[in-house]
């Protein structure tokens, strides 16, 4: 039995922080909330926080900024949202915090929240993913249903943007209606000085923005319809606005909250 800890022991700390290097786990990320984008996430431990961030977003269908109504010679603009899809989230395991960023029509805003730790139960399925053999995981996550494949021989209990809580190393999650999905592509290894400064430049960004509660950004987001609202009253006269009345749903990857289902 202690042959069998010495050695596990050696295995995790192959894949946990070493004196000099740390691993970072790198996923290729899709969302289909409406215009299909494709960007990169790396998911890293450092001291008390679980730290992940995204390259800009890539969208797979190019779309003009700007462009005249070809029957009524109106201009119109397609709004974007601020910042270019790139993403922060800091959780911080020992407070049971987690931060966010998030774009609020015009303006870029962190949110705060408390932790939530995902149930994730066993289905008895197994799958090869990307050459590991996995076990099929699944849970329910603020109003969606997920999927996530396992590798259990590692030891990793964290994954990309809020997912943790895992039995192993997260090669594969997804939402059953195959909208979302973050795929391990890659485990590197990046130097502690390095991941440390990132850690420092990324805490002090989140907190040049102004940071709210996220029930209180839920609460924004819906009544200015995503922040189209927001973004619309920045435009001048002469553009067409469309789009008034309520937002018939929301898009993003969180649609409902625990608050709620508590009314």
């Amino acid at each position: 039995m202690r042959l069998f800890y010495i050695a596990f022991l050696s295995f995790f700390m192959t894949y946990g922080q070493k004196d000099d290097s740390s691993f970072v786990l790198e996923y290729e990320v899709n969302y289909q909330l409406g215009k299909a984008l494709v960007k990169e996430g790396y998911v890293f431990k450092y001291e008390q926080g679980v730290h992940y961030y995204t390259s800009k977003s890539v969208f797979l269908e190019e779309s003009k900024k700007f462009y005249v109504d070809e029957e009524t010679g109106i201009p119109n603009i397609n709004l974007r949202s601020a910042g270019d899809g790139s993403n922060h989230n800091i959780t911080y395991l020992n407070k049971n915090i987690h931060i966010g960023l998030y774009s609020l029509g015009n303006q870029l805003i962190t949110t705060t929240e408390e932790l939530i730790l995902q149930n994730w139960k066993a289905t008895g399925e197994e799958e090869t993913i990307n050459g590991r053999s996995c076990v099929k995981l699944v849970t329910s996550y603020r109003g969606r249903d997920y999927i996530a494949y396992v590798d259990l021989s590692v030891p990793v209990n964290f994954g990309p943007w809020k997912f943790n809580n895992f039995p192993g190393l997260p090669v594969l999650v997804k939402d059953t209606e195959n909208k979302l999905s973050w795929t391990l592509s890659k485990i590197k290894y990046e130097d502690v000085a390095k991941l440390k400064k990132f850690t420092i430049e990324q805490k002090q960004y989140l907190g040049s923005l102004k940071s709210i509660p996220l029930e209180e950004y839920v609460d924004i987001y819906d009544s200015s319809k995503g922040g189209f609202d927001l973004m619309v009253s920045k435009l001048p006269r002469e553009f067409k606005r469309q789009g008034s009345g309520k937002m018939k749903q929301r898009k993003g990857l969180e649609i409902e909250f625990e608050w709620e289902e508590k009314q």
